[in-house]
């Protein structure tokens, strides 16, 4: 709760006061987030910088649409893509790409982006102030959020060539993480927030299997003990790591 709440920066993560942490996210995201990018010269237009950050906040973890973020920030689509390319290049969050497939099913082509810490997410959306509740659409975001970072942050950790992607078919099948092992195997994952996740809300996965049939199709969620639901392992969050290493 506390690492979807206000991220996992140690000097964060260890205070114990909530509102010592809204302070310093918020003056991380103010003198760091902007005045580093605003002394090292990366952009020209610090007012139209600072706008792109809301809205890119706003749209962390969507399926990236750079004209209407153009549309929104005032800027041109370019100048967007600069934008989020300055942000992947210091490391402030990262691109994640979706899943290309040699078969004929027509899936979208524009990636997903994710800033690098929940905290720092919600303070760029003012949203601290605000707990996060069980079973609401902000808390599912962040805990999808939570899971593909520590993935992504764990497979560089144990230096693994592993491939991430997200599935989406523009008929709207859909599944939250891919993970490409370098034999070609797939581990197809969708995260649920809930304790008991429910076959009608995992049908992503049997898209996906239905090109590859060989993938194996993993449902993290809150549950306290791993089961079988058809072809799929329902599996407590904590135990993905183990089919990592």
């Amino acid at each position: 709760e506390q690492a979807l709440n206000y991220g996992t920066l140690p000097a964060i993560y260890l205070e114990e006061d909530d509102f010592a942490k809204e302070q310093v996210l918020k003056a991380y995201i103010n003198t760091y987030l902007k005045e580093e990018i605003k002394e090292e010269s990366l952009v020209r237009n610090i007012k139209g910088f600072s706008n792109f950050l809301r809205f890119s906040a706003e749209e962390n973890g969507n399926v990236l649409n750079f004209s209407n973020i153009a549309r929104d920030t005032g800027v041109d689509s370019k100048t967007v893509k600069e934008y989020f390319q300055i942000l992947e290049d210091t490391l402030i969050g990262f691109f994640l790409m979706p899943f290309a497939s040699s078969h004929r099913t027509r899936l979208v082509k524009h990636p997903k982006f994710y800033f690098f810490d929940t905290g720092v997410h919600r303070a760029l959306t003012n949203k601290l102030s605000l707990k996060l509740e069980k079973k609401t659409k902000a808390y599912g975001n962040a805990f999808e959020h939570f899971i593909i970072k520590e993935l992504m942050n764990y497979s560089n950790y144990i230096n693994k060539d592993y491939d991430f992607f997200f599935y989406r078919t523009e008929a709207g099948a859909e599944v939250d993480l891919i993970i490409k092992k370098p034999d070609d195997s797939f581990l197809a994952i969708e995260i649920k927030a809930s304790i008991n996740p429910e076959l009608k809300n995992l049908k992503g996965l049997f898209s996906f299997k239905d090109l590859y049939p060989e993938a194996e199709l993993i449902c993290l969620s809150q549950a306290t003990k791993r089961r079988k639901l058809k072809e799929i392992t329902i599996l407590p969050w904590q135990e993905i790591f183990e089919y990592l290493v």
